[in-house]
């Protein structure tokens, strides 16, 4: 019998976990779709903001990005294609628990970006580097896999959710679970299922601390508040996934698929600025990055050549990075820090 998180980090992270054995984001080999590998146009506008932060922070260099779960390097060459006014500064560091996608991404990125070049401002490792040092820290779709504790309002307090050979087994909960539980929701009614986002928050800090001055970039899904998870059963926020479709029961055949949590966004640490992706994603230049290709395709539409098709599948693209039902409805969470 395993608590719940710590039965999600073996089947994720383990020696025969899901990441340890090659799972991975992707369109056509991966287990699932995430922004960067939508459309280039997401690397696109994260590129825009850290040539904006940059001139923020009065131009530092080095200017030091650390983008954690890097995965395949997607968002890294994407953004190193994008970049302008920082390009110069820009120090990247790739942090990646899976050696073979450290391996991958590495090589990815610098035949992409760096063929010619003599050596590549790039680097990859398994955990956070040590700071401080100035720049921003990112990560996409982190937080959902840094896996919650979970708890159940009953009777005589919290129950703790563990895993028992296949089966979910509810224990009374330690003190401070109760605590940390009650104090989110003091007036949860019976059968409420709450996440505890412990990892994440003790994650965020480590981002935090990292810095002297710059920003720390976090998209993923979930809710603002804690309070909001209480109409829903723990089905619709602990999810499953593998070859891009939902992969049923989270504690059988562990290591065979991701599982992933909603994230609570009050439960982190700080005063995060939060917004909708669709709404950041426009305030970073989308709308104008596409404006060509609305161009092209009302202009051809009725006897579309091939730029055209291409142009109008750089809009579906930005459709779906911003589809306020999906990838669009995520949460960006953005802390200053030594301003």
């Amino acid at each position: 019998m395993m608590r719940f998180d710590r039965f999600v980090e073996e089947a994720l992270y383990g020696p025969q976990g899901f990441y340890t054995q090659g799972g991975q984001a992707g369109e056509t080999a991966g287990d699932f779709i995430t922004s960067p590998e939508t459309s280039t146009l997401f690397g696109g506008c994260v590129a825009a903001y850290l040539d904006q932060v940059w001139q923020e922070l009065d131009r530092p260099d080095p200017f030091i990005v650390i983008e954690a779960g890097s995965g395949r390097g997607t968002l890294c060459r994407d953004i190193f294609l994008s970049v302008q006014e920082c390009s110069s500064a820009l120090r990247y560091v790739m942090v990646e628990r899976s050696e073979v996608q450290r391996s991958h991404a590495f090589d990815i990125v610098a035949a992409t970006c760096f063929l010619e070049a003599e050596e590549a401002p790039l680097t990859t490792v398994k955990d956070l580097p040590v700071g401080p040092f100035t720049g921003v820290v990112l990560a996409n779709e982190l937080l959902d896999n840094l896996p919650p504790r979970v708890v159940q309002k009953t009777r005589t307090g919290w129950s703790e959710l563990y895993v028992n050979n296949g089966r979910e087994e509810w224990q009374h909960a330690p003190q401070n679970a109760q605590n940390m539980a009650s104090l989110l929701v003091p007036n949860a009614p019976l059968g409420t299922c709450l996440p505890l986002h412990l990892k994440a928050a003790v994650w965020v800090n480590r981002a935090l601390n990292l810095l002297d001055r710059g920003r720390v970039l976090l998209f993923d899904y979930g809710l603002q508040q804690t309070k909001d998870f209480v109409e829903r059963p723990s089905g619709e926020w602990i999810r499953t996934y593998s070859e891009h479709h939902r992969a049923g029961n989270p504690y059988t055949e562990a290591g065979s698929r991701d599982i992933t949590c909603d994230v609570a966004f009050d439960q982190l640490p700080g005063s995060p600025k939060i917004v909708a992706q669709r709404d950041w994603l426009l305030s970073q230049g989308l709308h104008a990055m596409t404006e060509w290709a609305r161009e092209k395709w009302y202009d051809a539409a009725a006897a579309p050549d091939s730029e055209a098709l291409g142009a109008r599948a750089v809009l579906e693209e930005a459709a779906a990075l911003t589809d306020r039902e999906g990838l669009g409805a995520f949460l960006v969470a953005e802390w200053q820090v030594g301003e």
